[in-house]
C-alpha cells in the first residue's frame, strides 16, 4: 500500500511540475513576474507599458480552450475582501487582476480533467500487478529463509585450513570450495566419502562475476605431508582436510565450502526444467547410458537412455550421469569439463526463471552440507541473479598422466608453475611467486616425475 501511494504521489508531482514549467514559459515570453519573485527581478521583467501587459493573453491552446468552456473562477482581492468575476463588471468597474492570475485563472485543475481521470484509472491494473509481484517476492523470500534453516551446517576448524594470503589481489575475491561426494546411498559423511568433483568458485566482490576452477580428482598432491590423489583428502579428514589440501597446494585462502550428493544435483536439474548438453562421441554415448542406468538405481526414476550422439535436454539423472563419465577421450579432464557445464547450465536456467528459487532451495538445501551462515547464504542467493560465470578451467593446467606404484595419477608439471597460472586465471596476478611450503611440495613432485620420466 505504501508503495502504491508513493507511485501515485510521484505521478501527481510530475503533473504539477509540468503545469509549473508551462507557467514559467508563459512568464518568460510575456515579461510577467511571479508573486514569489524578488522586487529586483520584478523590475527587470515588468514591461513599461501597463496597457500592453493587460492586453497579453495566453495563446489559444488546450488549456485556454478548456477554460473557455466553463465559468471563470472568482478572484479574491486582498484589499477589499470581496469577490469579483470577470463577467460581472464592464469598463473601469472591474478591478485589475494580478499578472499571475492571467495564467493560473485559465488553467484547469488536472484532478477535474476527464482526460486525466481516465489516466488515473489506468493506474489500478498496474498497481494490482505491483502488489501481486510484491506478494510473490515476499512469499518467496520467506520460503528461502525457511529453507536455509534446514541445511546441515558444519563449523570448520580455522586453525586447520592453512590459508595463504600472499597474493595481493586475493582479498578482492570470495573463494568457496564445492564438493560432490560419491556415495551410493546419497548420504554426506564427514569421513569415508571420496569427492567425485572438486570445484573452486571464485566470486569477484565488486562485479559478482564468477570463475570456476575444477581440480581433477586424480591430481597428485600433498595431503598433510602424505602424497596421494586429491579426492582422498575428504575421505581422510572431511571438509577440514580437503580445504587445507587445496589451500596448501594452490596457495589459496578458502574458508567456506558446500557439499552436495547425487540426488541434490539431479533434483536441481529437474526443478529448473532440464539443461541442454551435447554428446560428442559414440564412446561417450556408451558410457553415458551405463551411468544413466546406475543413477536410476541410486536416485530412483526411469530416465531414458540416448540412441545417438547430439544435443539434448537432459533431466536430473541424465545430467548427473553426464558429469560422472570417465572412460572417454580426455579422461578426467573432460569429466571435469562436463561437471562445469552442468553447474553453468543450472545457473543459466535459474537466471532465466528466478521464480524457481524458492522450490530449488527448499528441495536441494536439505540435502547439502555447508559452513556458510544464513546471512552468507542469503547474500549469495540474492546476487545469484546478477551472477555471471565468465570462465571455467581445469587444474592442473599442465600435467603428466601416468601410473605410479600401480595407481593412476595426474602429476602437475610443475606444481609451482601451475599454481602461478591458477592465480593469473582467478585473480589476474602476473608472475605470482608461490609460498615457501608450496615450493617444497613442487620440488617433491618434480623429483618423482623426473625420476620416472613422466
Amino acid at each position: 500500500t505504501a508503495g502504491l501511494r508513493e507511485a501515485i504521489n510521484m505521478w501527481d508531482d510530475k503533473r504539477r511540475k509540468k503545469v509549473r514549467r508551462r507557467a514559467d514559459t508563459f512568464y518568460e515570453e510575456n515579461g510577467f513576474y511571479r508573486p514569489e519573485d524578488s522586487l529586483e527581478r520584478q523590475s527587470l521583467r515588468m514591461p513599461e507599458d501597463n496597457d500592453e501587459r493587460q492586453s497579453v493573453r495566453m495563446p489559444e491552446d488546450h488549456y485556454s480552450r478548456q477554460a473557455a468552456q466553463r465559468p471563470k473562477r472568482p478572484v479574491r482581492r486582498p484589499s477589499s475582501g470581496k469577490q469579483f468575476s470577470g463577467n460581472q463588471y464592464s469598463g473601469n468597474q472591474a478591478p485589475q487582476k494580478r499578472r499571475s492570475d492571467l495564467f493560473y485563472e485559465d488553467l484547469p485543475t488536472w484532478r477535474n480533467s476527464e482526460k486525466n481521470k481516465k489516466k488515473r484509472g489506468c493506474l489500478f491494473p498496474f498497481a494490482l500487478l505491483i502488489l501481486l509481484l510484491l506478494a510473490i517476492s515476499a512469499a518467496g523470500f520467506f520460503m528461502v529463509r525457511h529453507s536455509l534453516g534446514t541445511i546441515e551446517r558444519t563449523e570448520l576448524d580455522q586453525s586447520m585450513l592453512c590459508t595463504v594470503n600472499e597474493d595481493p589481489n586475493i582479498k578482492d575475491y570470495q573463494n568457496i570450495a564445492l564438493f560432490g561426494v560419491d556415495d551410493q546411498d546419497n548420504t554426506i559423511r564427514d569421513k569415508g566419502s571420496r569427492t567425485d568433483s572438486i570445484i573452486v568458485a571464485s566470486i569477484n566482490k565488486r562485479n559478482h562475476k564468477v570463475k570456476l576452477l575444477s581440480i581433477y580428482r586424480d591430481t597428485y598432491v600433498s595431503i598433510n605431508g602424505e602424497y596421494d590423489k586429491i579426492n582422498a583428502a575428504y575421505s581422510f579428514g572431511g571438509p577440514n582436510l580437503a580445504i587445507q589440501t587445496i589451500n596448501r597446494n594452490l596457495d589459496l585462502n578458502i574458508t567456506d565450502f558446500a557439499t552436495v550428493n547425487f540426488k541434490a544435483l539431479a533434483d536441481a536439474v529437474d526443478i529448473v526444467g532440464g539443461i541442454e548438453l551435447t554428446i560428442k562421441s559414440e564412446k561417450e554415448l556408451e558410457n553415458l547410458n551405463d551411468y544413466i542406468g546406475n543413477m536410476n538405481k541410486i536416485n530412483g526414476g526411469d530416465s531414458p537412455k540416448f540412441d545417438s550422439v547430439g544435443t539434448y535436454t537432459f533431466d536430473g539423472n541424465q545430467a548427473v550421469a553426464y558429469s560422472r563419465i570417465r572412460y572417454m577421450e580426455g579422461g578426467d579432464h573432460e569429466r571435469s569439463n562436463h561437471q562445469r557445464l552442468v553447474v553453468d547450465g543450472i545457473v543459466k536456467k535459474v537466471k532465466r526463471n528466478p521464480l524457481v528459487i524458492p522450490r530449488l532451495t527448499s528441495t536441494v538445501l536439505p540435502q547439502c552440507k555447508t559452513s556458510l551462515s544464513s546471512t552468507d547464504m542469503t547474500a549469495l542467493l540474492t546476487t545469484l541473479l546478477m551472477t555471471e560465470i565468465t570462465d571455467s578451467q581445469g587444474y592442473p593446467f599442465d600435467s603428466a598422466d601416468a601410473r605410479y606404484n600401480g595407481i593412476y595419477y595426474g602429476f602437475p608439471k610443475t606444481a609451482r608453475s601451475n599454481a602461478a597460472k591458477a592465480h593469473l586465471y582467478l585473480f589476474g596476478t602476473e608472475d605470482y611467486q608461490v609460498s615457501e611450503e608450496l615450493g617444497k611440495i613442487s620440488d617433491k613432485i618434480q623429483y618423482i616425475t623426473d625420476s620416472y620420466g613422466f
